[in-house]
C-alpha cells in the first residue's frame, strides 16, 4: 500500500456514499483514498510522515459533485470555508493538489 501523504481532518466531508453520507476526515496516497472516516482513524493510518491539515468545520466534497468518496476512488475533492461564503480552500485531481490556502 502506498503510504498516507495527506490527511485532511476535523472537517465536514459529504461522501455521496449511501452507506457512509458524512464523515470528518479522509486520507489520501498517491492518487487514492486511503480511507474516509473519522478524524481519529485517519490520524492514526496516516502516522507522522503524512501532512496533516485541520479543516476547521470546512466542508468536502468530491469533485466533480456526482463521484462518490470511499477508499479506493480517486483523491478528486474541492475544500470550501464554513466562514467564508465558500471560498475555495483546496483543491485536488488525482493526488495532486492544484490550489491550497492552507499552507
Amino acid at each position: 500500500m502506498t503510504p498516507v501523504t495527506l490527511a485532511l481532518v476535523n472537517g465536514r466531508i459529504r461522501t455521496n456514499d449511501p452507506r457512509r453520507p458524512v464523515a470528518d476526515a479522509v486520507a489520501v496516497a498517491g492518487e487514492l483514498l486511503a480511507l474516509v472516516g473519522s478524524s481519529a482513524e485517519v490520524r492514526k493510518l496516516a502516522g507522522s510522515g503524512a501532512r496533516v491539515i485541520d479543516l476547521r468545520g470546512a466542508t468536502l466534497f468530491p469533485d466533480p459533485a456526482e463521484a462518490v468518496l470511499r477508499r479506493g476512488a480517486s483523491a478528486n475533492l474541492v475544500v470550501r470555508s464554513a466562514e467564508h461564503d465558500g471560498d475555495e480552500l483546496l483543491r485536488m485531481r488525482e493526488g495532486r493538489i492544484t490550489t491550497d490556502r492552507f499552507s
